[in-house]
């Protein structure tokens, strides 16, 4: 086997959403627009022989509170065992000492089974102090008739769209830059309400742009009387659609729901087969502040897949420094690296 870089664009693409499960955080534009961020990109190709059996993307985040290299949602492998990991691992090994970094970390797009957990866990990783990205996912199978895919929301859900037909909310579909407007001041309001950092307006143009040029996103706005009460970046990228950024205040006119109904519509129409909802609350946790909005991503019907927890592998002890760091709460760690 061998590890090479992959710059062909087209052999990428075909190779990951040929996978059974994956996201766009392994995608070719997602490298872009965190290149564009200023983050260093690595697209590695796993080969055995002349076959390509696996890819990693891969960056390196220079941030306060440490220098790591970090692979979202990967590697993806044709088959997925200890071997074939640490061939790449040791490559990105590698190129961590050459860039003197402190450590690896992996948010493995495998679910959180003892096998997976054990797998990491004999290759020297340990979980991380904090999540990366979503863990706890919701999915709906939207291969399906629209009758059938209402018939399994719950009856709430259901009523709710119609009630926003009825009071005539209207679905936008946009690819406008200037729109972004719209879904950066819900954001600020959403991260008031519920107490996060929200993305940059910059960050959202460049993702509505960046995926907008291979028509893999959409900018949904959902009006009622001529005003923007909610919006979501939607990524659809091969089989399966993603809810990936969105902003809404409060408003007794259900929009959102139509709003997600008019998504899966499109996403439909456009040969997907799965939406991916993105993070919900973990279970069995009543206060969790994701709680509401797992109620409203359950209705739409549809069943919870649990992913493995991020994977560190210390490379240095300055390592120890960033796990304290990641500890403190969010608030405080805000204080902590002004």
């Amino acid at each position: 086997m061998e590890i090479k870089e992959i710059t062909q664009k087209a052999v990428w693409e075909k190779f990951v959403t040929d996978q059974e499960d994956y996201t766009f955080l392994q995608g070719w534009n997602w490298g872009e627009i965190n290149q564009t961020t200023g983050e260093k990109l690595f697209r590695l190709g796993l080969y055995d022989k002349k076959t390509l059996i696996g890819v990693c993307q891969v960056f390196i985040i220079s941030a306060r509170r440490g220098k790591f290299l970090f692979v979202p949602h990967g590697p993806l492998l044709k088959n997925f065992n200890q071997t074939n990991l640490k061939f790449i691992f040791d490559h990105l090994k590698k190129i961590a000492k050459e860039e003197k970094l402190n450590f690896i970390r992996i948010s493995p797009w495998v679910e959180s089974t003892d096998k997976n957990k054990k797998t990491y866990k004999n290759l020297g990783f340990k979980p991380a102090p904090i999540f990366m990205h979503a863990e706890e996912t919701w999915l709906i199978d939207i291969d399906k008739d629209e009758n059938t895919l209402l018939s399994e929301m719950r009856k709430t859900t259901r009523n709710l769209i119609n009630r926003a037909k009825r009071e005539g909310v209207e679905i936008i579909k946009s690819t406008n830059l200037k729109d972004i407007k719209y879904l950066y001041d819900l954001q600020l309001a959403t991260s008031q309400r519920n107490n996060f950092v929200p993305f940059p307006k910059k960050i959202l143009e460049l993702e509505l742009n960046t995926f907008g040029k291979d028509d893999q996103c959409l900018l949904f706005l959902g009006k009622h009387n001529k005003v923007v009460t909610g919006a979501a970046i939607i990524v659809f990228y091969g089989k399966f659609v993603f809810y990936y950024q969105s902003g809404s205040i409060e408003n007794k006119i259900p929009i959102n729901y139509l709003l997600q109904w008019e998504v899966i519509r499109e996403a439909k129409s456009r040969g997907c087969k799965v939406y991916n909802m993105w993070g919900i609350a973990p279970p069995n946790v009543p206060n969790h502040p994701w709680n509401g909005l797992t109620t409203f991503k359950t209705g739409f019907g549809g069943f919870n897949k649990n992913y493995l927890h991020a994977q560190d592998l210390i490379l240095s002890p300055k390592y120890y420094l960033t796990y304290i760091i990641e500890k403190i709460p969010k608030t405080l760690r805000a204080k902590f690296s002004k």
